[in-house]
């Protein structure tokens, strides 16, 4: 399996120290960098070739718009929204389809950054919308 490159957008460096902290201790992801503005992104994922970003959730529970126009630019890379207490992960893809995780343990989140969970685990993580 090769290592998941990830960088951290959340607008908290206490939430980014955290989730660095606990993506340093799992096998196959690599934080690659830290922007603490979005508009830093087009540039960190050009130069990181990242395949996931992960950001602070906002306070509607919805990944923001500007993640689409990531996206388009990039379509290889997912965007992973985490609540500020955890109890909530938000999934997109580029085809605008996007997954709700209600209260997963942290062993899942790592999971699903390393594409280790099977479909029938995500179905049943996945909150029914």
């Amino acid at each position: 399996m090769t290592d998941q490159r990830i960088i951290l957008a959340n607008d908290s460096r206490l939430m980014r120290e955290m989730l660095n902290r606990i993506l340093l201790k799992a096998k196959h992801l690599d934080v690659v960098q830290q922007v603490t503005d979005h508009e830093d992104l087009p540039a960190a994922i050009q130069q990181q070739d990242a395949e996931w970003i992960i950001l602070s959730m906002p306070a509607d529970n919805k990944i923001p718009d500007w993640a689409d126009t990531y996206l388009q630019k990039h379509p290889n890379v997912r965007i992973m929204a985490v609540s500020p207490d955890g109890s909530r992960v938000n999934l997109k893809w580029l085809d605008k389809r996007e997954q709700n995780f209600p209260n997963p343990t942290l062993q899942e989140l790592i999971d699903l950054l390393e594409g280790n969970l099977n479909k029938k685990k995500i179905h049943a993580l996945q909150e029914v919308v």
